[in-house]
């Protein structure tokens, strides 16, 4: 499964020149201009186009004289290296190659030389090791890299694959197909660049790195983040601890702090950085699996949520990106909100609805959750059926505070207009905060006694008829009257006059006309008994004695008054 990646360098030349049939003499290692720090190097090459049994190798020691046997079309032998520059030069009949090798230290090597890795105590090497040989000769097109001897307790040691993620070649014990027997310019010997080396293997993942955001490791090289040959992590992920976690990895370069608050996101707090972000490169910003708009991303997790969000009205930070209420590593809030409830919503709201805000921040009557920051009672945060976010209909919301009133509508036969429409802001329509007591929009007398005065009646007269009390005598201002005289004057337009709640519950009623069924008075509740007949109707309260009118035939006597 292995191809022996330093033979990959020599693969194209001896194809090309085995094709060509030109005879030629080339040194396979060192290379030229190299600069070692060890005395001894095996020169190694390869003749092709003709039939030569040794090659001559002058400027260096060896043994016999310089002569070196070639077998198969290869050669190769120990030299031994002088101090300063060394000019090798082997010849075979008519062919000849030269290189320079330097030998020394870095402050005595000419500037135009660079460092050439070798094997610590290099020996006599066997090309049959790594190079198939048929026919009398090597086929030095493909290298079949066997078992090295690399991890002997003389050598690496032992433990080079016993860790529970080993690389594949590691485990195989075939090190040459990722390092340079013969040496290399790269440090520790590699056969290629580092990126490039691992992709001989792994070409699937080239595409991926062709997308618009590469992690910035990537273009440095993969063992940045992996190691090359073994870890307690998948992947053979670097970091500390074991296994799936990867945050450990990941908080080499970012920033630790704030993935450490309070509150944590799932992934974040199970270290599973690559449950949203493509370790290697992505299409979107940050590296991210999916984009953030409409929560294409969240739900790649939260799929259960998402009939919650499509509701028939979308908050809008939810179609553009949950992060922007929500911090996806770790907050110190509940959820990973970027800050409590009633300051994140005051942080675009406040702009968007500033009369709400200051309202509610000037209001005289303030509505309890207002005050409390508690928006979530009212408003849900991603989507609603009802305007504008309400977790439910208007009434029903309203009464899972206004526990009792919410009994006392559903237990009366007859409801007031809005009530009936559950629609709470017709009367209550300053929700967040108001002037007006019980967070009505206008004013309204709370009071049993007070004197007329149509201003106060403000909120009745949005929608009832302003005059309705204005006038003693009338036959189409109202019906409550007996023959032409209005008993809503009677009762209302006086200095000492009853208000509307004297008589008529503002919600709900069992009795017509949404009359009462008791009359609030101090700390006495006098019981209302209202009969309605087809010309008029009886009312029997503790306010006075039982009275009875009819507007075709007055009976109660009242012009004189």
């Amino acid at each position: 499964m292995y191809l022996c990646l330093t033979g990959l360098f020599l693969t194209s030349a001896y194809a090309a020149a085995k094709s060509s049939a030109q005879p030629e003499l080339k040194i396979i290692g060192p290379l030229d201009k190299a600069w070692v720090t060890q005395n001894q190097v095996y020169l190694a090459g390869s003749i092709t186009g003709v039939d030569e049994k040794s090659v001559t190798v002058k400027g260096v020691t060896l043994d016999n004289k310089g002569i070196v046997p070639v077998e198969g079309g290869g050669f190769g032998a120990l030299v031994t290296l002088k101090n300063g520059a060394n000019a090798i030069e082997v010849t075979a009949g008519k062919l000849s190659s030269k290189i320079t090798v330097f030998f020394g230290d870095e402050k005595s090597k000419p500037k135009d030389f660079k460092r050439y890795y070798i094997h610590a105590g290099m020996k006599q090497m066997n090309c049959k090791e790594c190079h198939k040989f048929r026919k009398e000769n090597y086929d030095f097109s493909k290298n079949v890299p066997a078992r090295s001897d690399c991890t002997t307790a003389k050598c690496h040691g032992n433990k080079m694959a016993n860790q529970e993620y080993v690389h594949g070649p590691v485990g195989a014990g075939v090190c040459i197909s990722c390092h340079n027997p013969h040496g290399s310019f790269r440090v520790q010997q590699l056969a290629r660049d580092d990126r490039s080396m691992c992709m001989v293997c792994h070409q699937a993942k080239e595409e991926e790195f062709k997308k618009k955001v590469v992690h910035a490791p990537v273009e440095e090289g993969c063992t940045e983040c992996h190691d090359p040959h073994q870890s307690k992590k998948r992947f053979q992920l670097k970091g500390k601890g074991d296994g799936k976690s990867v945050s450990t990895l990941c908080f080499n370069c970012h920033d630790q702090t704030i993935f450490a608050k309070k509150f944590q996101h799932g992934p974040v707090g199970a270290g599973d950085c690559i449950a949203c972000h493509n370790p290697h490169a992505a299409d979107v910003e940050k590296l991210l699996i999916a984009p953030k708009s409409d929560g294409q991303l969240c739900f790649q997790c939260h799929a259960d949520r998402r009939d919650s969000f499509n509701l028939k009205e979308v908050h809008k930070p939810v179609k553009d990106d949950c992060g922007l209420c929500h911090d996806p590593h770790s907050s110190d809030h509940k959820m990973q909100l970027h800050n409590e409830a009633s300051e994140l919503c005051k942080s675009c709201h406040v702009k968007k609805n500033p009369e709400i805000f200051k309202a509610a921040s000037e209001a005289k009557f303030k509505h309890a959750p207002v005050s409390a920051g508690r928006c979530p009672d009212c408003h849900r945060p991603h989507s609603s059926n009802y305007k504008p976010l309400l977790a439910d209909t208007m009434e029903k919301l309203c009464f899972q505070c206004h526990v009792e009133l919410g009994e006392e509508v559903a237990e009366s036969k007859y409801r007031h207009g809005p009530v009936k429409t559950g629609d709470c802001t017709a009367c209550h329509n300053n929700i967040h905060g108001s002037s007006y007591v019980k967070l009505l929009g206008r004013a309204f007398p709370m009071d049993f006694y007070d004197a007329y005065s149509p201003t106060k009646y403000d909120l009745c007269f949005g929608c009832h008829n302003k005059d309705i009390a204005k006038k003693k005598t009338t036959e189409d201002l109202t019906n409550f009257r007996d023959g032409q005289y209005n008993l809503h004057f009677l009762h209302v337009n006086r200095k000492k006059g009853r208000t509307c709640t004297a008589c008529h519950g503002a919600h709900a009623s069992s009795q017509a006309k949404h009359i009462r069924e008791e009359v609030p008075f101090g700390g006495w509740a006098y019981p209302i008994q209202y009969t309605k007949t087809q010309n008029g109707g009886t009312c029997i309260v503790g306010c006075h004695a039982p009275k009875t009118y009819d507007r075709v035939k007055p009976l109660l006597k009242l012009s004189g008054e």
